[in-house]
């Protein structure tokens, strides 16, 4: 499952950039709603800039988090050196199950309100 993440990570690392901004502009986005838009378009659109810019910084954070090199144990290391190696990669694979599970939620939830979005849209 590392490699997994870190094979993504690397491909994702050049869109850095791309995903702080478009958490900017949802965030933008959702100030809009939130202030100045009408009440039809803010119950419709402010869920799916919320999900938007969680789910870019999550995409941020992964193409940061696991783009480095993951320890291996090697054989000939000490007993306390194996240990934290073994830990490093316990909390980096305790990161991709969250990062999983947040991204999951946020998917979940974006179906959820592309399904809202497309009933009123076409249905009403």
């Amino acid at each position: 499952m590392l490699e997994f993440y870190r094979r993504w990570a690397r491909r994702l690392y050049p869109l850095r950039p791309f995903f702080l901004l478009l958490c900017t502009l949802a965030v933008a986005a959702f100030g809009w709603l939130l202030f100045a838009a009408t009440v039809e378009q803010a119950q419709r659109w402010q869920l799916s800039s919320v999900l938007l810019a969680v789910s870019s910084l999550l995409l941020w954070l992964w193409a940061g988090l696991f783009n480095c090199e993951l320890p291996v144990v090697i054989s000939g290391q000490g007993m306390l050196l194996k240990l934290r190696t073994c830990l490093v990669r316990l909390f980096y694979y305790l990161l991709a199950l969250l990062i999983t599970l947040l991204l999951l939620a946020t998917t979940y939830l974006g179906l959820r309100a592309l399904k809202g979005i497309i009933a009123a849209l076409f249905f009403s």
